[in-house]
C-alpha cells in the first residue's frame, strides 16, 4: 500500500514537472518568437512620411554650424535625403491622395510628376495643364496607348539637335551629361528621364521658360532663373528635379532585387520597343529655404559596382555587378567610348583584343569581350558616415520586405554658406583649393560628389585643375578630381540671345542650376526660325 502511495505521489510529482518543463518551453518559446517578431518589425530609423522635407531645420544647421559640428552637421542632411527619398516613393491613391504606409499599394508621387520632355517640348510649344494626359508633349512617335501602357517614360530622341550649347555636347536621354552611352554588363545601353515637380513647373510656364523664345525674352533685361525655395516656417516645398538612371531587365539578371516598371524606348532601327526597367541610380536636386545653390542627394543599386551573395534554397550564388567586371582587372575603366558621336570598333591583334574609337589614334583600350561593356570604377569612395546610415536604412527596408533594401545613399552635397560667392576663375586669378571647391558659391560641404551611373566619365582621377574650375582657364596644377552636383550645375545657363547664327546662353548661375533650360529648350515651331537672327545684335 506504501509502495502504490509512493508511486502515485512519484508520479504525481513527474507529472507536475513534465507540465513545468512545457509550459516553461512553451513561455521560451514564446519569448524566442516575441524576440524574433520584434527584430523582424524593425523600427524607422527617423520619422518617414509622405511630405518631402523643406528644409533641414535652420536653427539646427546654424547651432552646428557654430558648433563646428560639420559631421553631425552631415548626417542630419543624409537623414534628410533618405526622409526625400521615401516621400518621392510614397504611394498614392488614384485621387492622389497619400496612403497610410510607405509600404501599401499604390501609385508612386513621382508618377505624378511632369518629365522635363512634357515641359521642354520637342516643338517648343506651351507645356499642356499640370493635370492633363500625358500624350500632349510635341513627339509624334508617341502615342497615348503607350503612355497608357507604360509607367516609365523613357523615350529617346532621334532628332540631332539643332542649336549649340557654349560648343558643348547636348545631353539627351541615351547619352550621359556631357559625355556618352553607358553600357551595362548585359551590354545594354542604360537610359535616363528627368521630371520635376509642380513647384517648378508652375515656375517655368509662368515666366515661359520652356522655349528658347521664351528664356530670350525673359534674359533681356539681364533676368536670371530663380527657381522657388520654399518657405520652412510656412511648410512650402521649393523646386524639386529628379532623375532616373534605368537597365534593360535581362532574363539573367536578379529581377526581385530593382525597383521596376515598363517603359519604351528605341531601338537600334528607331522602332519604340517595351523593356522591363529597374533602377539602378537616382539623383535628387531640390531647391531649399537655406540652399540657394541646391541641396544633392544622389543614390545608387548596390550591385552596379560591388559582388553580392544571394541565397535560395540553401543554395549561394554570387551576382555579377551590373557595371563592372570583376574577372578582368586589366580592362580600362570608365572609357567614354561614343562621345560627341564617336564610334568604337572591336579589334583582335597579336598581342590581344581591343577597342579603338574613332578620332581616338593614340590609345588602343584592351578588350575581354566583343560587346562594348563599360567598366565602372568608383573614385571617391562612399563614406563611412553614409554607409553606417545605408545599413540602418536598408535594415529597416529588409524589415518591410521592400525592394529599396537593395539601395544606397552616395552622399549628400549641400552649401555651408549660400550667400558665399564662386571664388575666382580667371587664368591670373584663380587660386586652389577655392577656385575648385567652391566653383559655385555657397562654400559646399563636401568638394566632389557624382553618381557612377550617372556621371561615370568625370571619374578622371588625377587631371588638370582647369577641368574643374569654371571657364576652363589654363592651368598647370595637377588635382585630384570627379566633379561635383553643385560645380557641373553651378555653370548651367539661361539663353539670352543670339549670335553669329547660334543662340547662346547666359553666365554661370544664370540658369539657378537647372541644365533644363539650355539642354531640353527648343525653338518654337509656329515662329520661323529666320526670325531669331533678327535678334542676332552681337555680330
Amino acid at each position: 500500500m506504501k509502495t502504490k502511495q509512493k508511486k502515485g505521489r512519484r508520479n504525481k510529482a513527474m507529472n507536475s514537472i513534465t507540465m513545468f518543463a512545457i509550459l516553461v518551453t512553451v513561455v521560451l518559446f514564446a519569448s524566442c518568437e516575441k524576440k524574433k517578431d520584434k527584430y523582424e518589425k524593425i523600427k524607422e530609423p527617423f520619422e518617414l512620411s509622405a511630405n518631402i522635407p523643406v528644409d533641414v531645420n535652420p536653427e539646427l544647421q546654424e547651432r552646428l554650424k557654430k558648433e563646428g559640428d560639420i559631421y553631425q552637421l552631415n548626417e542630419v542632411f543624409n537623414q534628410n535625403s533618405w526622409k526625400t527619398f521615401v516621400a518621392v516613393f510614397w504611394p498614392r491613391d488614384k485621387e492622389g491622395k497619400a496612403k497610410p504606409n510607405f509600404t501599401d499599394e499604390g501609385k508612386a508621387t513621382w508618377l505624378g510628376w511632369k518629365e522635363a520632355f512634357q515641359v521642354y517640348r520637342k516643338d517648343g510649344g506651351v507645356p499642356a495643364p499640370w493635370e492633363s494626359p500625358r500624350e500632349k508633349t510635341g513627339y509624334k512617335n508617341l502615342t497615348a496607348s503607350m503612355l497608357e501602357e507604360s509607367t516609365v517614360r523613357v523615350y529617346l530622341s532621334s532628332e540631332t539637335p539643332t542649336h549649340k550649347i557654349r560648343s558643348k555636347n547636348v545631353a539627351d536621354e541615351t547619352d550621359q551629361a556631357f559625355a556618352g552611352k553607358l553600357f551595362d554588363q548585359n551590354g545594354n545601353e542604360v537610359y535616363y528621364e528627368v521630371l520635376m515637380n509642380k513647384e517648378e513647373f508652375d515656375y517655368v510656364v509662368k515666366n515661359k521658360l520652356y522655349n528658347i523664345n521664351g528664356q530670350i525674352a525673359f534674359s533681356k533685361n539681364g533676368a536670371i532663373a530663380n527657381f522657388p525655395a520654399g518657405n520652412y516656417k510656412k511648410d512650402s516645398l521649393g523646386a524639386v528635379e529628379i532623375k532616373f538612371a534605368w537597365k534593360i531587365l535581362n532574363d539573367t539578371d536578379h529581377k526581385e532585387r530593382y525597383y521596376r516598371n515598363w517603359g519604351y524606348v528605341f531601338d537600334a532601327s528607331g522602332n519604340l520597343v517595351k523593356k522591363e526597367l529597374g533602377m539602378i541610380g537616382f539623383h535628387i536636386s531640390q531647391k531649399t529655404p537655406t540652399g540657394k545653390q541646391w541641396v544633392w542627394s544622389t543614390f545608387e543599386h548596390i550591385d552596379n559596382l560591388d559582388q553580392n551573395v544571394v541565397e535560395k534554397e540553401g543554395k549561394k550564388t554570387i551576382i555579377h555587378p551590373s557595371l563592372t567586371d570583376p574577372e578582368c582587372e586589366i580592362c580600362p575603366v570608365n572609357v567614354d567610348v561614343t562621345n560627341g558621336g564617336t564610334t568604337f570598333t572591336h579589334n583582335t591583334g597579336v598581342h590581344g583584343d581591343y577597342w579603338t574609337i574613332s578620332g581616338d589614334t593614340t590609345d588602343k583600350y584592351f578588350a575581354n569581350s566583343e560587346v562594348m561593356k563599360t567598366q565602372a570604377k568608383r573614385m571617391v569612395d562612399i563614406p563611412i558616415r553614409v554607409q553606417q546610415i545605408n545599413k540602418k536604412m536598408q535594415a529597416y527596408f529588409k524589415s518591410q520586405k521592400s525592394v529599396f533594401q537593395y539601395y544606397q545613399l552616395i552622399d549628400t552635397q549641400y552649401p555651408l554658406n549660400q550667400n558665399a560667392v564662386p571664388d575666382s576663375h580667371t587664368e591670373e586669378g584663380y587660386k586652389l583649393p577655392g577656385s575648385v571647391t567652391n566653383k559655385s558659391g555657397g562654400e559646399p560641404n563636401i568638394a566632389l560628389l557624382t553618381n557612377i551611373t550617372m556621371e561615370t566619365f568625370f571619374q578622371g582621377g588625377n587631371q588638370s585643375a582647369s577641368n574643374l574650375m569654371e571657364a576652363n582657364p589654363a592651368s598647370d596644377i595637377t588635382v585630384f578630381g570627379t566633379e561635383s552636383c553643385i560645380g557641373c550645375h553651378s555653370s548651367a545657363g539661361i539663353y539670352n540671345g543670339v549670335s553669329n547664327g547660334q543662340f547662346t546662353t547666359a553666365d554661370q548661375l544664370s540658369g539657378d542650376f537647372s541644365w533644363l533650360l539650355s539642354q531640353k529648350a527648343e525653338w518654337d515651331a509656329k515662329i520661323p526660325k529666320s526670325n531669331a537672327y533678327e535678334l542676332d545684335t552681337q555680330k
